[in-house]
C-alpha cells in the first residue's frame, strides 16, 4: 500500500488488518486508534507516528524506524521488531506480551508501565530507556546493552539478564525474584534501594 492509500483508510475509518505496508514512508501520521493487527510494515517508516491505543497484535516490523513514535497505551502482543529504530519512542503503558525486539536501537525509549511478560528483548542497544513499573515477568533481555536504565518498582521476576551490560541501572524498588544471570542459579536480590548495577556491570563482556 502507498501512503496516499494509507491516508485513505484512516480517513474512512477503515482496517489495515493483514495489510502489506512495506517500505512506505509513513512519518508523522496520525492512525487514530485504527486496528493493524498482523500489519507487515518492513522497511518502512513510522518517525513520530501517533500509534497510540492502536491495535498492533502480531505485527512484523522487521527493519523499521520508528523513531519518537508514540505507542503509547497500544495492543502489541506478540509484536516482531527487528533490526530496526526506536530511539525516544514512547510505549507506555502498552501490552506487549511475548513480543520480539531483537537488536533493535532504542536509546531513550519509554516502556514505563508495559505489560512485556514473557517478551524476547534480546541483543538491543537500549540505553537510557525507562522500565519504569514495567512487568517483565519470564521475559528474556539476553545480552541488551541497558546502560542508565530506569527499572524502578519493575517485575523481573524470572527474567533472563544473561550478557546484559547495565552500568548505571537503577534497580530501586524492583521485584527480582529468581533472575537469572550468566547460568548460574537463578539469582534472587532484595527489592531495596541498593543500586544493583555494580553486581550486573562484572559480567560485562562475557
Amino acid at each position: 500500500m502507498t501512503r496516499d492509500e494509507v491516508l485513505t483508510v484512516i480517513q474512512e475509518g477503515g482496517s489495515l488488518a493483514d495489510e502489506d505496508i512495506s517500505f512506505t514512508d509513513l512519518s508523522d501520521i496520525d492512525f487514530k486508534g485504527i486496528n493493524l493487527s498482523g500489519v507487515t510494515l518492513t522497511g518502512s517508516r513510522l518517525d513520530r507516528c501517533k500509534l497510540s491505543a492502536c491495535d498492533l497484535t502480531g505485527a512484523f516490523m522487521g527493519e523499521v524506524f520508528a523513531i519518537e513514535a508514540d505507542f503509547s497505551n497500544a495492543s502489541m502482543d506478540d509484536v516482531f521488531f527487528q533490526r530496526g529504530d526506536i530511539r525516544a519512542a514512547d510505549f507506555s503503558n502498552t501490552s506487549m506480551v511475548d513480543a520480539s525486539i531483537f537488536r533493535m536501537e532504542g536509546e531513550g525509549a519509554c516502556f514505563e508501565g508495559a505489560n512485556m511478560s514473557g517478551a524476547q528483548v534480546l541483543k538491543s542497544i537500549l540505553p537510557k530507556a525507562s522500565f519504569k513499573g514495567a512487568v517483565l515477568k519470564i521475559a528474556s533481555l539476553k545480552g541488551s546493552e541497558l546502560h542508565d536504565c530506569n527499572f524502578s518498582d519493575a517485575d523481573l521476576s524470572g527474567c533472563d539478564m544473561r550478557q546484559v551490560m547495565a552500568q548505571g541501572a537503577v534497580f530501586d524498588g524492583a521485584r527480582t525474584d529468581d533472575v537469572k544471570f550468566y547460568g548460574k542459579k537463578p539469582w534472587s536480590g532484595e527489592a531495596d534501594s541498593r543500586d544493583w548495577s555494580e553486581e550486573i556491570a562484572q559480567f560485562d563482556g562475557e
